[in-house]
């Protein structure tokens, strides 16, 4: 798929503009990096794995969960990358994948000698479309947790994401 082709499918859906906006936001800001990657313009990148229905469900399902619990301001820790090679459509590529090194490009990072992929394409367009800031919270009052195991399985860490929603 093209940006245009997942932009209309969002757009057509009944879901809350915010919403949209957000996944809208997620997909283009994808779109953009894959362009430099690639030397071309957003709207002439093809999506692969990241154009899969999965995909989409997990960027709109992100949105959705945002909006459900009605977080604005989003406050990320550095995002971890790992090492190592992965299989994609384009082959065997280097990890972090260049879509992963150009979104994180001035965002704090933390390069780990994890052997895989530990923030994909999408996880980074997520977290640098909507995180406000990037750093740890040295005054942080946690209201709820929740967390999220990937299908992934790793021999010497577990493959969680933790969200906690509080106040600053």
């Amino acid at each position: 798929r093209h940006l245009s082709h997942i932009r209309e499918i969002i757009e057509s859906s009944h879901l809350a503009p915010r919403i949209k906006e957000r996944a809208v936001a997620i997909f283009t800001r994808l779109a953009e990096a894959e362009a430099v990657v690639h030397n071309t313009t957003p709207e002439k990148i093809h999506f692969h794995e990241v154009g899969a229905l999965d995909a989409i469900v997990d960027v709109v399902g992100a949105c959705i969960g945002l909006e459900y619990l009605g977080i604005d301001k989003i406050v990320s820790s550095p995002l971890r990358l790992g090492t190592g090679t992965v299989k994609c459509a384009h082959g065997v590529m280097p990890v972090p994948v260049p879509a992963v090194v150009e979104l994180t490009k001035n965002i704090p990072v933390v390069r780990t000698e994890i052997n895989g992929e530990i923030t994909t394409p999408t996880g980074a367009a997520i977290m640098t479309t909507l995180a406000s800031s990037f750093g740890f919270l040295e005054h942080f009052t946690t209201g709820c947790v929740g967390y999220g195991a990937g299908t992934k399985r790793w021999e010497d860490h577990p493959n969680v994401l933790r969200l906690s929603v509080g106040q600053i």
